[in-house]
């Protein structure tokens, strides 16, 4: 009888094109906590879970994905992206009037939701006077605003 060697083959899986749901997240104590920054897919994906509340559907986040990948201005495709599903029909957003109805209640939602923490009492107070004081400031100048910040694109 022969023998003979045989190589062993291995498959390899490539985890960057993993599809985020919207579950429930344990809250962060800090924003120090967070040390990974999102690929451009977990931003996409998670910029439209916080905004719309579902999973985004699979072509969109292809569509989008090849957007900010092909742009050499990660920031700037970011932004395109967010002005997108900012000017969209189906986003709802809360009315200027509610959000200064309860500002406590908004800056410290609005926390959980962007950033999946509660916000320190000084963060608390800093933004609650800063709404407070200028009128003119609105949801979406606040919800872009967060989005923007460097905090939200780690996790």
């Amino acid at each position: 009888m022969f023998t003979a060697c045989h190589k062993e083959v291995r498959e390899e899986v490539n985890y960057d094109q993993v599809m985020y749901g919207i579950n429930n997240v344990a809250v962060y104590s800090s924003s120090a906590e967070k040390e990974r920054q999102k690929t451009p897919v977990q931003y996409i994906s998670i910029l439209y879970g916080d905004l719309f509340g579902q999973r985004i559907p699979n072509n969109e986040l292809n569509k989008l994905t090849l957007i900010s990948l092909a742009n050499g201005d990660k920031t700037m495709a970011n932004e395109l992206i967010l002005s997108h599903y900012l000017n969209s029909p189906q986003l709802l957003l809360p009315t200027d009037q509610q959000m200064r109805d309860d500002l406590n209640t908004f800056v410290e939602a609005t926390y959980i939701r962007f950033y999946k923490r509660y916000p320190t009492p000084y963060e608390k107070l800093f933004f609650v006077n800063l709404i407070d004081d200028d009128q003119a400031i609105t949801v979406e100048m606040v919800y872009t605003a967060f989005i923007l910040a460097n905090e939200y694109y780690f996790y």
